[in-house]
């Protein structure tokens, strides 16, 4: 097991001799300095995180080689620290491990009552367990796959429904949103509700629904007030443009399980290796939210955040993390009650390199000045094309967490996490960007 995270500052005082050569630099309140050894490293994050304007400011930074155990830099690692959305490293780690990156969620449709003639006398039912793929985002269109779930029920005979098209079953029985979300928040999309039924990350329509001849995706950009009903008027809306009739409309609440129902087709979502990127590039909240209900709910059988955290917390613990090196909350890091230490995210980012889903975690992550959230960050430097990691950002929150490829091939883990400052926000943002950058020049041997 690696020790860094064990270590004391003594040792990393006695360990700054070794001569590790730096061959970037780095600019620091307009001078440049160069750092050629492991005291100099130390030097320059000192004082890229002990300047004037972020006197007020908490730091959290770790990074450390997880092939020797040695630690680089430490400062205030084992703190607890609002992450913002570096919580999802821990969310897709955990679903990663405990549900496999071959996990698909599984969407039944049923029938409650006999099909003759073209007509179902009774109601359409869809039993939900939180499939997150039916979205612009991962499927180009999301109204194309409601279209084919309409045509695979056409081809079941059905093209009336004397009932309601419904929902059947409560997978997801707590919040729509997570724990202590605020208010300012939720009529934001990065707010959108989740719920075993979900359509297009949670946005609802903003205008009148498409009339039933033409697909029109660019129509939701709302959240949803209650995600599962949006997504019955999205597949409502597919059936109509088929040419199917469902008479008493769209259920907005859950439909008592009937007595009998006869299962017609299951949709299969796209796995979970697929998810993943569609979590981390982007940093969405609500894939976050519903990986962390389906942990819940696939290993603990209750798909609530509550049971989550439980099993998440059990993962966390068997992976060496200290007892009090975190406070989980949600999935996604909206919540501003996550607390985790920069020892926790390394911890994290460390074991999940010995899993056989390894490659489809680091690949999710997003790459600095090519994807994702870091896109436009770090162009021009060494970390460009080089650095994996995930940022994080609400108010007063900033983070940045992954892996950074040395000079010379090492592959290093760091994890820089800051709170409360007042400073401009993009000077904290840059703080972090130079750290990676710095890391990406060095030649360990």
């Amino acid at each position: 097991m690696p020790e860094y995270l064990t270590r004391r500052v003594s040792r990393a005082l006695a360990t700054a001799i070794v001569p590790l050569a730096l061959s970037g630099c780095v600019t620091v309140m307009g001078a440049v300095h160069p750092a050629s050894s492991r005291a100099e490293l130390r030097h320059l994050v000192d004082s890229l995180t002990t300047q004037t304007e972020f006197r007020n400011a908490t730091w959290g930074v770790l990074i450390v080689n997880p092939r020797t155990g040695d630690t680089l830099y430490s400062k205030n690692a084992g703190k607890l620290i609002m992450p913002a959305s570096n919580m999802k490293i821990i969310t897709s780690a955990a679903a990663l491990t405990l549900l496999g990156p071959d996990y698909t969620y599984r969407t039944t449709f049923l029938a409650d009552g006999p099909v003759h003639d073209s007509l179902l006398d009774g109601n359409l039912l869809v039993i939900g367990r939180g499939d997150p793929t039916i979205s612009d985002n991962m499927r180009g269109v999301a109204t194309t796959v409601m279209d084919a779930l309409a045509d695979s029920v056409r081809a079941h005979g059905i093209r009336e429904v004397t009932g309601s098209l419904a929902r059947v079953g409560d997978a997801f029985p707590d919040s729509i949103h997570g724990y202590g979300w605020e208010w300012d928040d939720l009529g934001e999309y990065y707010a959108a509700g989740v719920d075993e039924l979900i359509f297009n990350e949670g946005m609802a329509p903003t205008t009148l629904r498409p009339p039933p001849d033409t697909v029109r995706d660019s129509l939701y950009s709302g959240p949803a007030k209650d995600p599962a009903t949006g997504y019955l008027n999205a597949f409502n809306d597919a059936l109509l443009r088929k040419q199917i009739t469902v008479e008493a409309g769209v259920m907005d609440s859950i439909l008592p399980t009937p007595f009998k129902m006869d299962t017609l087709f299951t949709f299969m979502s796209l796995p979970m290796r697929n998810i993943i990127p569609a979590l981390m590039k982007p940093s969405q909240n609500q894939i976050a939210e519903i990986l962390l209900k389906t942990i819940g709910l696939e290993r603990g059988g209750m798909g609530t955040a509550d049971s989550a955290r439980k099993i998440v917390g059990q993962l966390l613990l068997s992976w060496g993390v200290q007892p009090d090196g975190f406070v989980i909350r949600d999935g996604s890091g909206l919540s501003r009650h996550d607390l985790v230490s920069p020892e926790t995210i390394v911890r994290v980012l460390d074991r999940i390199q010995q899993d056989t889903a390894f490659a489809v975690f680091y690949n999710a992550m997003p790459i600095a000045g090519v994807d994702g959230t870091l896109k436009d960050r770090m162009k021009g430097t060494p970390a460009e094309g080089n650095v994996h990691a995930k940022t994080g950002s609400i108010a007063s929150a900033r983070s940045l967490s992954g892996y950074v490829t040395t000079a010379d091939g090492e592959r290093l883990i760091f994890s820089v996490l800051s709170n409360n400052w007042t400073t401009p926000s993009s000077e904290v943002t840059g703080i972090a960007d130079q750290i990676a950058a710095a890391l990406a020049s060095y030649r360990l041997h």
